[in-house]
């Protein structure tokens, strides 16, 4: 920790923080961007962070040839010191790959720490998948500084519900793995309030838990001036636009999305966008060819700066999953992107995700796995452009105000901040001060 001069005199403490991360930019997706813009937002706040990755791989599950023959590469990324490690990718997404996926990078993870010379303040840790916690806590260990563990999925219980794990042996492991992150790390945060209540349930003391939530960089995903001059550039004229623009996995409710499609096939003034990878995608393709579905476009993974623009020429975002307990905790960081370019969303999550919709009053919600409501809740925006206005708007005001990227990672700073500068007794009711700042 150093201490350096702020506004108004007063010292301000400078966070030298190690944060591992098994997904992370040039790849993309939701882990990706969140780990980024979190690092973003520290280094831009004064912190100095290291991060520790895998080498790039997705979707695909091929290294690029640079990589090859490596266990360990150092790259400065947009600034950030980033420490790349070698990972056992395959494109064959079966059980076997995937675990030796994930445990090759927890023990090269893990010795990338090691080796690294600068003194750091805490390990910041952040899963899925579960064994990046391992990374963490190793080095933690060996370092003598604290770590601090993210719960950004319910592993091993929400891989449990979706059928991708079911051999209770290993089950059982997870579950320890799980509950000794739990016992040893300085805090735990969690990106829900449906996630805190999960790892309150574990038995974890309340004031060990923080949530800091997902959001949407209002900087970048902001409103186009003209969203039918991007609708002509790509070729969509006067069409009204439903986006998907995500993962295409199990939980999302993609058979549900593809029923919606079939149903408004019939619908010349409606064209469906689905853009993302993931393990429902082929499935996904395979309906749009059978039955013949010429109202639906699926794209790849696409940058930001086009996903930008399918978000401004889109009337409105479809945000789904299937009906399940894990949904109840669901709070998808697509919602923001879209609120945050000013457009409505037609939800079809429950739980907490639905709370925020009746707060920011900007798009309908619908009950999971219902084609029906959905079909009814795109004829309602269709024939109601003002009020499709309206919910964007709306959105928009939300997301500035509660969900900014910027101000969850300000969050962050301050619970690590506090965390660096008190030991909470959880036997106790008061903290301990051990370091105070003159």
């Amino acid at each position: 920790m150093n201490l350096v001069p702020a506004e108004g005199g007063i010292k301000k403490l400078v966070m030298n923080i190690l944060y591992i991360t098994q997904y992370f930019p040039p790849d993309k997706g939701a882990a990706q961007m969140r780990a980024w813009e979190m690092v973003k937002n520290l280094t831009t706040l004064g912190h100095e962070v290291t991060v520790v990755t895998e080498f790039p791989n997705h979707p695909l599950g091929i290294i690029p040839r640079r990589y090859k023959f490596k266990f360990f590469e150092r790259e400065i990324y947009h600034g950030v010191e980033v420490i790349r490690s070698y990972v056992k990718a395959s494109p064959k997404k079966i059980f076997l790959s995937r675990i030796m996926f994930y445990f090759s990078f927890m023990i090269t993870s893990t010795f990338a720490g090691i080796k690294l010379k600068r003194k750091y303040d805490l390990v910041y840790a952040t899963s899925s998948p579960l064994s990046v916690g391992l990374s963490g806590y190793m080095v933690s260990r060996i370092k003598g500084i604290r770590f601090v563990f993210e719960v950004r999925d319910l592993w091993p219980d929400a891989a449990v519900e979706l059928g991708e794990l079911k051999n209770r042996f290993f089950i059982r492991i997870a579950s320890f793995i799980e509950q000794l992150y739990y016992r040893k790390c300085a805090k735990v945060i969690v990106v829900t309030k449906g996630c805190y209540q999960h790892v309150i349930k574990k038995g974890v003391d309340a004031r060990k838990i923080e949530i800091v939530y997902n959001g949407a960089n209002i900087e970048t995903f902001k409103p186009s001036k003209d969203g039918s001059e991007l609708k002509n550039k790509y070729g969509y004229g006067d069409k009204f636009i439903v986006l998907y623009a995500g993962n295409f996995g199990l939980v999302h409710g993609m058979n549900s999305l593809v029923e919606v499609v079939k149903l408004l096939r019939q619908e010349k003034d409606i064209r469906f966008i689905f853009i993302g990878e993931g393990p429902m995608k082929k499935e996904v393709l395979r309906s749009r060819e059978n039955y013949k579905l010429v109202n639906l476009q699926v794209l790849n993974d696409i940058p930001v700066e086009r996903i930008i623009d399918y978000f401004n020429l889109a009337d409105v975002c479809l945000v789904s999953a299937k009906k399940s307990k894990l949904s109840q905790v669901l709070l998808p960081v697509k919602m923001f992107d879209a609120w945050s370019c000013g457009k409505p969303i037609i939800l079809s999550v429950d739980g907490e995700a639905r709370e925020h919709l009746i707060r920011a009053k900007a798009g309908i919600w619908v009950e999971p796995e219902n084609p029906e409501q959905i079909v009814n809740a795109i004829r309602h925006l269709l024939v109601n452009p003002d009020l499709c206005r309206e919910f964007g708007e709306n959105g928009r005001k939300y997301v500035e105000k509660h969900f900014s990227r910027k101000v969850q990672a300000e969050r962050l700073e301050i619970i690590l901040r506090d965390m660096l500068y008190h030991t909470v007794d959880l036997h106790g009711s008061k903290p301990r001060l051990i370091e105070k700042i003159k």
